[in-house]
């Protein structure tokens, strides 16, 4: 199993003074801002073939996305303690912004009402979507829910640091609507510009 790394920020030092009693927290122990270029080497490449696979994408997509998904890049811009999450992915079929909201536990409160704002995904689908924190504010766990595209189904989405800070995980699983059907999954690597592995 991969070491999971933690870069603590402010945000972990107001935490440790006043820890939530719970297991979802609005707000972060840790900072994953920063911009990531995606690790595309061949183990990641048969993963992803799989995932798309999985989604019901044909081999001549699958050969298209496969050719291209090396020139991904991901900006990330954390604010508000880690209750705002803005993403930014670029790759060739263009750029997908989208900004995930927190709701969970807080150092002042440990009552919260869940928080489900509208989000358009990367294929033009408005969703609905959910996020928080979890493993003490170091995992950060999104939903976009209501999907139509694959046959429908739930993106579940988390994202954590290794390696020192240097590498973004980002841990993909598309729920089918149809409980038969095996979910897709796929695990991300972006590694922050100016590191290296």
């Amino acid at each position: 199993a991969e070491k999971k790394t933690q870069v603590v920020s402010t945000s972990a030092a107001i935490s440790a003074k006043n820890p939530t009693s719970g297991s979802r927290w609005a707000t972060a122990a840790v900072d994953l801002s920063g911009e990531f270029t995606i690790v595309a080497d061949d183990d990641f490449k048969k993963e992803y073939d799989e995932y798309l696979k999985q989604l019901g994408q044909p081999m001549w997509v699958r050969t298209i996305a496969l050719g291209i998904i090396g020139i991904t890049a991901e900006k990330v811009v954390q604010s508000e303690e880690g209750r705002t999450l803005l993403i930014r992915g670029a790759n060739a079929r263009g750029v997908w912004e989208r900004t995930l909201v927190s709701s969970g536990a807080d150092a002042m409160n440990d009552d919260y009402t869940p928080l489900k704002v509208p989000i358009i995904t990367a294929d033009g689908e408005e969703v609905e979507g959910e996020a928080w924190w979890e493993g003490q504010g170091t995992v950060h766990l999104s939903w976009m829910r209501g999907v139509d595209k694959y046959g429908g189904g739930d993106f579940e989405s988390k994202r954590y640091l290794e390696d020192n800070g240097n590498v973004l995980v980002c841990e993909s699983v598309f729920y089918h609507r149809d409980t038969a059907i095996e979910p897709a999954r796929v695990k991300w690597r972006f590694l922050r510009n100016g590191a290296k592995l």
